[in-house]
């Protein structure tokens, strides 16, 4: 006979589905079949949709939080970003060419990923134009 799921266990098994929004996935991380992740998703819809407006809660406030620390950030980017072409400009036998790419490389790509966030809370064509013109810029930097 099966082992019958704890109530904690099954607030776990929701928790997990809400972030993961996949019966499958869940059920192999708690080692449960995908019926019972949807029987436990469906029985339980009061837990399940409190778990989903808490992770919508806590994405809005990560996301409020980061546009708190948006100026310092930018601040942050222009520095290395002028430490770079300092040091593209005045390159020694000291200079590591593949660190200044990286360095470059991760601020491009973080600046992108930033952007697609946007497309998912703003109207897509707003976004879309806003990412053409990032990357346009880099395209003349």
């Amino acid at each position: 006979m099966a082992k019958r799921l704890t109530d904690k266990k099954k607030k776990e098994i929701i928790a997990y589905y809400v972030e993961c929004q996949n019966y499958s996935e869940t059920g192999r991380k708690f080692k449960v079949s995908e019926g019972t992740v949807r029987n436990i998703v469906k029985k339980e819809q009061n837990v399940t949709k409190k778990c989903e407006q808490k992770n919508e809660e806590n994405t809005k406030s990560v996301l409020e939080a980061m546009e708190e620390r948006k100026e310092k950030k930018v601040r942050i980017l222009n520095k290395i970003l002028d430490a770079i072409e300092n040091k593209t400009e005045n390159i020694d036998m000291f200079t590591n060419i593949k660190d200044l790419a990286t360095a470059y490389g991760i601020i491009l790509d973080k600046e992108i990923k930033i952007k697609e966030l946007d497309i998912r809370g703003k109207d897509n064509k707003d976004a879309l134009e806003k990412l053409d013109e990032l990357l346009e810029a880099q395209k003349n930097a």
